[in-house]
């Protein structure tokens, strides 16, 4: 899987050299055209420069107004839909480019194509056309080993009762065909598990035939050591979506915004000769494969990455330094050096010298790569801090693993503590430990539905620390809360509803076992004390980030219990018995029909070496995190899903489904 984000661009480099690998890219300059779905895909992909250096001098919406460039070739990349198809059209019915070639994201169905073809004849434009193509890309690879569909609101288009089951099976189809743009890049057929019934099944099913259709995949050479592909549905889970995380990665997703791989966040400066600070709008790219201080700690814990962040800074620091004195000494000992060129000693002097030189680019490039970290921890920090994040996060991990299996009373009042203090958290934060409370304990509904309307009374009566209505000119009858938080905190109760109702069905199984608490350590309590201490000082030193983790805090927080995709992954792995891999289906696009499993179980299997887990019904960062946790050098581990939505995205989502 470590090959799926090089031969996507290698795909896109293709499409964008259409005189052919012979010739040079750059001596064809060209424009692109893409609408706003393939934009998503090729943003993490290519840079403005690397797209420069395919020869592209312009890149424009589909469904912009474009300006005639007669002499230019046009390369579109586009989604095979009808209104798509009618602008290409109409494109090249009035000559606006020179030579066309149009690729389509996915397959272009036979109707849409005889459809366009009609239109092209029609318009006498044929001769405009150099070549169409199906690419089968239709997913955003965002890193090595993580990709998303990229379908906003996905749980909530797979689980509203409004949808037809026509609408259903047009967009699990869509789906079926998304999976099969990453197995196709891969160019392996894979076995495919999944539970019985339900999305998955259908994804599955569907995903299975398109493979079995394909005329190279599935009669490809034979492979010993095959994929797993293990697609789950979300609704086996839904407190991973929602609950509080500690790593680098999933936090920036989460207290900052943060998508397809641009993270945005405000910094407050001194402003000298002012009486307010001056606030600074902050920009960056993150790449986790080619940045090496983000691709060793995206998985770390939150202190962990501070505290190398600050290792590593002065390290860098120091090195400058030695090579600016190197420098600096280099000329003024440079005239006895020239005037005794066969001294061995001195000749070695001078090539160390020149290549500490050398190597200042390359570690000022490294200095600025850690710099942005610095910035992009700070404001995560600012948040955290802020916030209270870590008592959410270390209340919600014990409700999580059971610790309060036994004492119910004692969770609802530790919850209704946090929940019910203006100081501590914001609307979210609140409304997502009520709902990792609804789910991970076998409290009643009455319990629920007071711990709920509790915090909703002390929102409207108490409001936040440091908030106001800005709204309300000071005589608002609701609290204290902005226009902002009410409609939040409106959501947040339907969405509780909405569980509350899908808990009561028993739709929604047990999310804690004694699996899950056996990797978790240590004190709950304790731990909470040692990350608030720390996040204390941290937020009151003026530089922040100089306050170090301790290795006891970092260790704690590294020992996070195995989410339920993670367990499940796992012992499909491992082919435990008793397990999901006595129960899932067992799919296989090279043999034909349903594979019986329990005659699989009697068969000697290959280890698994390459995992894809696929969630239907949006994926999330922290459990992208958890996976790793079975990954190993013999085995790797990719994550995909419909889409990737913060926890606040997830729940808006669940806020419309009341």
């Amino acid at each position: 899987m470590n090959e799926n984000e090089a031969k996507s661009s290698n795909n896109v480099d293709d499409m964008l050299s259409p005189g052919g690998p012979t010739v040079a890219p750059h001596h064809h300059w060209k424009i692109l055209i893409y609408d706003k779905t393939c934009r998503s895909i090729i943003s993490p992909l290519l840079s403005v420069s690397q797209l420069r250096s395919s020869g592209v001098t312009l890149h424009l919406l589909l469904s912009s107004d474009r300006e005639p460039i007669p002499d230019v070739p046009a390369v579109y990349f586009v989604e095979p839909s009808r209104s798509n198809l009618q602008i290409i059209a109409s494109d090249c019915a009035k000559r606006l480019y020179g030579k066309v070639y149009v690729n389509f994201v996915t397959k272009l169905e036979r109707p849409l194509m005889e459809e366009f073809a009609k239109l092209v004849v029609q318009s006498n434009s044929l001769d405009n056309i150099a070549s169409v193509h199906d690419l089968y890309l239709d997913y955003v690879c965002l890193e090595r080993n993580l990709f998303s569909l990229n379908k906003q609101d996905s749980y909530y288009a797979i689980n509203n009762n409004g949808v037809t089951e026509q609408v259903m099976e047009k967009y699990l189809e869509d789906v079926a065909y998304g999976v099969f743009s990453v197995i196709g890049t891969l160019g392996c057929a894979p076995v495919i598990r999944c539970p019985k019934g339900g999305a998955p099944e259908m994804v599955a099913r569907k995903l299975n035939r398109l493979i079995a259709e394909h005329p190279t995949l599935s009669r490809g050479k034979s492979l010993h050591h095959r994929p797993l592909l293990v697609i789950l549905d979300r609704n086996m889970d839904l407190i991973t979506p929602v609950q509080h995380t500690s790593t680098y990665q999933a936090l920036i997703d989460d207290v900052l915004k943060h998508k397809a791989n641009r993270v945005e966040f405000s910094e407050t400066v001194e402003n000298e000769g002012r009486r307010w600070p001056k606030v600074i709008q902050k920009k960056f790219d993150l790449d986790a494969d080619d940045d090496p201080f983000y691709s060793d700690h995206k998985f770390n814990a939150f202190p962990e990455a501070i505290e190398s962040n600050g290792v590593e800074l002065q390290d860098v620091t120091v090195r400058e330094n030695e090579i600016r004195g190197k420098a600096t000494g280099g000329e003024k000992d440079s005239a006895t050096t020239n005037s005794n060129t066969s001294d061995p000693a001195g000749g070695s002097a001078a090539t160390d010298l020149a290549n500490a030189v050398d190597s200042l680019p390359v570690l000022l490039e490294r200095k600025k790569q850690l710099e942005i970290h610095t910035s992009i921890l700070q404001a995560v920090m600012n948040e955290v801090a802020s916030r209270d994040v870590p008592q959410f996060y270390e209340l919600e991990s014990g409700l999580a693993t059971g610790q309060y299996k036994n004492d119910l009373n004692k969770a609802k009042n530790e919850v209704l503590s946090l929940i019910t203090d203006p100081t501590k958290g914001n609307v979210d934060d609140k409304i997502r430990l009520v709902i990792v409370f609804t789910l991970a304990t076998e409290a009643s509904t009455s319990d629920i539905t007071d711990v709920a309307n509790s915090m909703a009374e002390a929102l409207e009566t108490k409001g936040l620390a440091g908030k106001d209505d800005n709204n309300s000119g000071g005589k608002s009858n609701r609290g204290l809360l902005s226009k902002d938080d009410r409609s939040t905190l409106d959501k947040g109760m339907r969405a509780i509803d909405y569980l509350k109702n899908f808990r009561s069905m028993q739709m929604i199984p047990t999310m804690t076992d004694a699996s899950a608490m056996q990797t978790y350590s240590q004190s709950s309590q304790d731990g909470s004390d040692l990350l608030s201490n720390l996040m204390s000082r941290a937020s009151n030193q003026a530089t922040g980030l100089l306050a170090k983790a301790t290795d006891r805090v970092t260790s704690m927080l590294g020992k996070s219990h195995k989410h339920l995709a993670t367990r499940v992954v796992e012992n499909l792995c491992e082919m435990k018995p008793n397990s999901e891999d006595d129960e899932y289906l067992y799919l296989d696009p090279k043999v034909k029909g349903d594979v019986d499993v329990k005659m699989v179980r009697t068969m000697t299997r290959a280890p698994v070496r390459e995992v894809i887990c696929f969630v239907v019904g949006g994926g999330c960062y922290a459990e992208y995190q958890n996976l790793q946790m079975v990954a190993n050098e013999r085995r790797t581990i990719c994550y995909g899903s419909t889409e990737l939505a913060s926890p606040c995205d997830f729940l808006s989502q669940l806020g419309k489904l009341s």
